[in-house]
């Protein structure tokens, strides 16, 4: 017999894999892992029939030849499986969109890529080999997609992630029903922890970072807390955000974490405990300890470990182009040409800024017919600093309450660099998911 799983507590992206897996390899029978995600349930108890799962149980006394594994490598997320693997000694293939240098589970042929979701790199194996699918397999394998992705809109969302997505909607894929697999907070008790989430949740700023924390103590783990969880990520809009679940009758804490930024690599933060995830997302169980005083360690751990933010001085434009604020209206208009500018910082004869000139200002001179007047005529006095040391969040709120698209940075009294739109721009494309 040959099989193929994912890991256990089988998410979106691990339903969508095995059904792309039964239509690419068709002489596999699939095995259901004993636990659903809660978000995935829904998805799982409508097309349940189109997997024809077999269960762990299954496999006693059955002889393995082949095993496919997706959408992990590693080996204490497919133990449940293996346990009732017996008496065989399977070749033993691995699909997997996350960090393959993890794997370890020992002799297996490990393929994949870093794309979005587990279910682009089947699905460009599907598109390769001329596959068809049903539409409702289409369905199943795009809201895996989706559910890993963001709906195609995280950082790490690649050229494959959108060509897959076309071909299962070229294949029949409901994208309103993918919407309705997608909205995850429709239980009661997920509105009540959330409610609580919110009135205990507090930003604090670690190295520059803002970072939102919430404790919340329950009576019993409930089911969706990482939708909940991602909620109020979306609503509170932090750089990353730590949520503690203390469960006291089980002596049990559970964090759930989500982050905006590059610089805050959750998997990396939590393997510390025996956690784990992705970069953006990732969460970790710990028994035996009290938790308030484990919620205090955890915040004294990311006082140390978190990388510092990234400030205006590190992304900042050094060689700056600068007016004298004596030089004229008609001066000043042919150097922005020749440097190819629409405005520049005016220094006065100490080499303070006292002004800024854009072409607007400029305007205003030659309407006037005032092209020879001093620059300090026109420009604009009430210029917007700061430091170097503001944080990208803090940049972006000044460029969006004072509508301006420059921020000279000062520091002791000089003119140390300066801030444009574009150099904001490039920092968020290259460096941060969120300032």
């Amino acid at each position: 017999m040959n099989i193929a799983f994912g890991h256990s507590n089988m998410d979106m992206d691990c339903l969508g894999s095995l059904v792309l897996v039964k239509k690419l390899f068709p002489d596999y029978r699939l095995v259901k892992s004993n636990l659903i995600h809660p978000a995935a349930r829904k998805l799982y108890n409508i097309y349940q029939e189109y997997f024809d799962f077999l269960s762990p149980n299954d496999l006693r006394g059955e002889r393995i030849d082949r095993i496919i594994i997706v959408d992990t490598c590693i080996a204490a997320r497919v133990k449940e499986y293996f346990n009732h693997v017996q008496k065989s000694d399977p070749a033993i293939r691995i699909i997997d969109h996350h960090n393959l240098e993890n794997c370890d589970i020992l002799g297996a042929q490990v393929e994949g890529a870093t794309f979005g979701a587990n279910v682009t790199y089947l699905g460009k194996l599907a598109i390769q080999q001329g596959v068809s699918l049903l539409p409702e397999e289409a369905t199943i394998a795009l809201a895996g997609l989706y559910a890993d992705t963001g709906r195609l809109i995280y950082e790490h969302v690649c050229r494959e992630d959108f060509e897959v997505s076309a071909y299962l909607l070229d294949m029949g894929a409901s994208l309103k029903l993918v919407k309705s697999f997608l909205e995850s907070i429709v239980e009661d008790e997920q509105i009540l922890v959330l409610n609580q989430v919110f009135l205990r949740a507090h930003i604090r700023v670690i190295q520059g970072h803002s970072i939102l924390l919430s404790y919340v103590e329950l009576e019993e783990n409930i089911n969706g807390l990482a939708a909940v969880v991602e909620k109020v990520m979306d609503v509170e809009n932090p750089d990353a955000y730590f949520a503690f679940f203390h469960i006291p009758k089980k002596n049990t804490v559970l964090v759930i974490a989500r982050s905006q930024k590059a610089k805050i690599d959750l998997h990396e933060l939590l393997q510390r405990y025996g956690g784990g995830g992705h970069q953006a997302a990732a969460s970790m169980k710990i028994t035996n300890r009290d938790g308030r005083k484990f919620f205090e360690e955890f915040l004294s751990y990311l006082e140390i470990s978190l990388k510092p933010a990234t400030r205006a001085r590190d992304i900042m434009t050094r060689d700056v182009h600068t007016i004298g604020e004596n030089m004229s209206l008609m001066d000043a208009s042919r150097f922005l040409e020749q440097v190819d500018l629409t405005g520049a910082p005016v220094l006065n004869d100490h080499g303070v800024v006292s002004g800024f000139l854009s072409l607007r200002d400029i305007m205003k001179g030659r309407r006037a017919s005032q092209m020879h007047a001093p620059v300090k005529a026109y420009m604009t006095r009430n210029v917007i600093t700061s430091d170097g040391y503001i944080t990208m969040r803090e940049v972006e709120r000044i460029f969006y309450k004072h509508h301006i698209n420059r921020i000279p940075i000062i520091e002791e009294g000089k003119l140390l660099g300066i801030v444009t739109h574009g150099d904001y721009l490039k920092y968020k494309k290259y460096q941060g998911i969120a300032t």
